[in-house]
């Protein structure tokens, strides 16, 4: 049938609006993100740590059971502060973890099958194709770090009563700024990973490799020079130190807080320039 002959219809499904691109890309990202039962049990599984938490706050305020074990006082009033120091290590990890696992995919699978072309050819920009793919992990992870966190601290707050919020307000902006830097940091990093190796279990194994053998380099350089200057790569000490410094406690980092975020920063801006370079409309051939 030629085409003067066919009968056209009109449209009736609405169209993507512009700007809208970022919202398509992230709804897709997270249907196949969550397809897996296996990352859904593990998922879940990283979710403890904030429940064991918020069941230790609300056991340290349990009158029936402050009455019921004797001695028990002393130790439940000095449950909050421990689990408040410790909690954003407890959330930080899995979060991390959850990201090697969603991360890889994410980007690879795009670049692998050479899907981008098309993908960017479409009324999508590539600032809106990152921004969807790092929604993806904003979204996966909000529910691992700050979101339990500020949950802790209401609760604490419903419990202790209002002046405890008052007196201890450095904690919930401690939680929200540090998990949020954390969040885009690894977020950058694990999609900028996916950019440059295409096979899933090997990008997992390097964003471990950098991490692991960052914190092992730097132990070591610690250890030869007897200074701190080895913690400018250990990332995990350094989102801890810069969580621990907002909320006023000591720092676990012999390097002033604003090392730690020039660490954060520079993993940052390079994951962001690889990203550049490997998010491209066409395939350029060296």
């Amino acid at each position: 049938m030629t085409v003067r002959d066919r009968a056209w219809t009109r449209r009736e499904s609405s169209l993507t609006r512009p700007g809208n691109g970022a919202l398509v890309v992230a709804r897709y990202g997270l249907a196949d993100v969550f397809g897996s039962r296996v990352f859904l049990a593990f998922y879940v599984l990283c979710l403890m740590p904030s429940l064991v938490a918020l069941i230790a706050i609300y056991l340290s305020h349990s009158t029936a059971l402050l009455e019921q074990v004797p001695g028990i006082q002393e130790w439940a009033a000095k449950v909050p502060s421990w689990i408040f120091l410790r909690l954003f290590a407890w959330q930080a990890l899995p979060a991390f973890l959850v990201a090697v696992i969603a991360a890889p995919p994410l980007i690879a699978s795009d670049l692998g099958h050479n899907a981008i072309t098309l993908i960017l050819s479409r009324p999508i920009t590539r600032p809106e194709y990152l921004l969807g793919k790092v929604s993806i992990l904003v979204v996966l992870l909000s529910p691992l770090t700050w979101i339990p966190a500020l949950a802790c601290c209401a609760l604490q707050t419903m419990l202790e009563g209002n002046p405890w919020l008052a007196d201890h307000l450095r904690i919930p902006l401690a939680y929200f700024v540090a998990h949020w830097a954390w969040i885009l940091v690894i977020s950058v990093f694990g999609l900028a990973i996916s950019s440059r190796v295409r096979y899933a279990a090997v990008a997992r194994g390097v964003m471990l490799a950098v991490v692991l053998i960052g914190s092992a380099t730097g132990a070591i350089l610690n250890q030869l020079t007897r200074t701190s200057i080895g913690d400018v790569i250990r990332l995990p000490k350094a989102i801890d130190s810069i969580a621990l410094t907002l909320m006023g406690a000591p720092s676990t980092s012999g390097l002033p807080v604003v090392f730690n975020w020039m660490s954060l920063l520079a993993l940052a801006m390079t994951s962001l320039w690889v990203l550049k370079r490997r998010l491209r409309a066409c395939e350029v051939v060296a």
